[in-house]
């Protein structure tokens, strides 16, 4: 199983975001040993939403001491305040 924090971690930049996921991928199945990454930008979580979607992998985030697993869809059922959620508080400050 992969599992991406998300807190006080890695930058990664938006375009190498879905790389970054790609690489924990292929660490997991090279290794064969679960595979874990903290990262402090939403889009390694959002990319690897997409890829669950897409691509049918198997993801965990944590947030703080909260484990959040994607559906098929890469969707959460729970989404706690203050995980991936600056840029949207920001923009709701724009309107």
């Amino acid at each position: 199983m992969i599992t991406i924090e998300y807190g006080n971690g890695q930058a990664v930049d938006d375009c190498l975001a879905e790389e970054f996921v790609r690489d924990l991928i292929k660490s997991e199945i090279v290794c064969a040993k679960d595979v874990e990454a903290c990262v402090s930008t939403s889009n390694v979580i959002t990319a690897a939403r997409v890829l669950v979607k897409t691509e049918d992998i198997k993801v965990q985030f944590k947030y703080k001491e909260e484990i959040l697993i994607p559906n098929k869809d890469g969707r959460l059922e729970y989404w706690p305040d203050g995980f991936c959620d600056y840029e949207d508080k920001w923009l709701m400050e724009l309107l």
